[in-house]
């Protein structure tokens, strides 16, 4: 049988007390034949307040047995807990502070974890932290297992790229949030795949209604997205975002990165939600601090940084401000909504911004051209995009105005037979039909060949029949509502 080393360490206690720990350590740890310090089933194990065990070998919690630590455990080895139920080890402090990497395995709940071990450690097993978990030294990875951090946890220490929480497996770093003022948690994870890269993602939460046993969780991978037509400019590091018992909420994210990450212009690269569709568009990068910014976010999935030089099927516009002296593009091959379901998108002065879609262009509510910005937005005839000289539809290099907007509801437009030889019927939503609409038909060169106002009318024919073949527009503006839709004469 090996050697067993055991150390108690009296903390201000009167020397009864202290024998009385000691006794119950003693009595409680079986030594084993694989180096290991066992509590048998039906044992109990208690550390006192003020007192500190230190497990030289690995420490083993059978099935039915307990583990009562109000005070310090000091772990050298590993901890293997048996229990098939998650299990309450205390009220105390747990720490990894061996010299060899260290693992917890089983289902534990711990009050607070402490991490010094410049070797690393790995969580085998869902755990939960319910007070503080102090990253002090080393990379704590979690495989397959999900590390949930309870509504009042907190993280000490200075997370780092050599201290953090690596969730590049099918396990997440999971945050229960409050269900009263909730406010912001910063989730320390990053990925050791090819050197260390430490991208941790902060989430502020200014709404929502959160549940008991609610939770948000993050893992990642250090490789671009796998969308094949996602090209040119992109970041080679994606984040999942999922939640549970969270609703209506929303949310101010943050995700760092490291520039390693970057493939191709950094500087034309946003933050986004690839999936699941529409895909949305956020924030430019800060290039400068590495960092992609979400504000506003109503939905979690799969956020990376990219400016793709394929287009999306579908884009959304979200809580964008284009500044002073920024030029950019955005395109869909099929429908671009601009702003809308509370989102904003602000062209500032001297801000200059291109919209090229292949079928139709929302600008909804929350949109905006300030004095002196410019917005050009057409429909691609020849499914060229961004960087396309084709003449915009629409246009607004001067006043500060709200851009032309549709009903957030949906599309309350219809064209029929599309495509057509000749005659084409307009057909506006018969329940909220506009008392009056305005009608202006686009040719291939953006030069109106319709303009024409429909008063109460649901539905009125146009004819085309002298116009050559090809790709026409209409754009049907009422109100606050606003929609633009492709026609195709054959």
């Amino acid at each position: 049988m090996d050697k067993q080393h055991y150390f108690l360490k009296e903390k201000g206690l009167p020397p009864i007390s202290a024998i009385f720990a000691t006794l119950l350590l003693l009595l409680a740890l079986v030594p084993s034949a694989r180096a290991e310090n066992v509590i048998t089933a039906g044992t109990t194990l208690k550390i006192l307040p003020g007192t500190s065990l230190v497990s030289a070998g690995t420490l083993v919690i059978k099935t039915g047995a307990t583990l009562s630590n109000a005070g310090a455990l000091v772990l050298k080895k590993d901890l293997t807990n048996e229990n098939a139920s998650p299990n309450s080890l205390g009220t105390g402090t747990a720490e990894l502070s061996g010299t060899t990497h260290q693992t917890i395995s089983g289902q534990n709940v711990i009050a607070n974890l402490t991490v010094n071990n410049a070797t690393g450690a790995a969580i085998n097993g869902n755990t939960t932290v319910n007070g503080t978990l102090a990253l002090l030294n080393g990379m704590v990875a979690l495989g397959g297992s999900n590390l949930l951090l309870g509504p009042s946890a907190t993280i000490a220490g200075t997370p780092s790229a050599t201290v953090m929480i690596i969730a590049t497996g099918s396990g997440e770093l999971r945050k229960e949030f409050p269900s009263v003022e909730p406010g912001s948690f910063t989730f320390p994870v990053g990925d050791n795949t090819n050197g260390a890269g430490y991208s941790p993602v902060t989430l502020v939460f200014t709404g929502g209604t959160f549940e008991a046993g609610n939770y948000v969780g993050i893992s990642l991978k250090n490789e671009k997205y796998p969308d094949p037509n996602i090209t040119g400019n992109f970041l080679n590091r994606y984040w999942e975002l999922t939640q549970s018992g969270i609703t209506g909420f929303a949310c101010n994210a943050t995700f760092q990165y490291v520039a390693e990450d970057v493939s191709g212009n950094e500087s034309v690269i946003s933050c986004a939600k690839v999936a699941p569709e529409p895909w949305t568009t956020y924030s430019l990068t800060n290039a400068a601090a590495h960092e992609l910014s979400a504000y506003g976010a109503t939905t979690f999935g799969f956020f990376t940084g990219a400016k793709s030089t394929t287009p999306p099927e579908n884009q959304v516009l979200a809580n964008i401000t284009v500044p002073n002296e920024v030029t950019t593009c955005y395109d869909a091959t099929q429908v671009l909504t601009v702003a809308g379901n509370g989102a904003t998108f602000v062209v500032e002065n001297g801000g200059n911004v291109t919209l090229i879609a292949g079928s139709k262009i929302l600008i909804l509510p929350g949109a905006t051209v300030n004095s002196g910005g410019y917005l050009y937005a057409h429909i691609t005839t020849n499914a060229t995009y961004c960087g396309s000289k084709d003449s915009p539809l629409v246009e607004n290099p001067g006043k500060e105005t709200l851009l032309p907007v549709e009903n957030a509801q949906g599309h309350w437009i219809k064209i029929y037979p599309n495509p057509t030889t000749g005659y084409v019927t307009l057909e506006l939503d018969q329940d909220n039909g506009p008392a009056t609409a305005y009608v202006a038909i686009y040719n291939m060169n953006g030069k109106p060949i319709v303009e024409q106002e429909m008063n109460g009318e649901t539905k009125r024919q146009f004819s085309l029949s002298r116009q050559p073949v090809g790709i026409y527009m209409v754009h049907v503006r009422s109100g606050e509502r606003s929609e633009i839709a492709k026609i195709v004469k054959n």
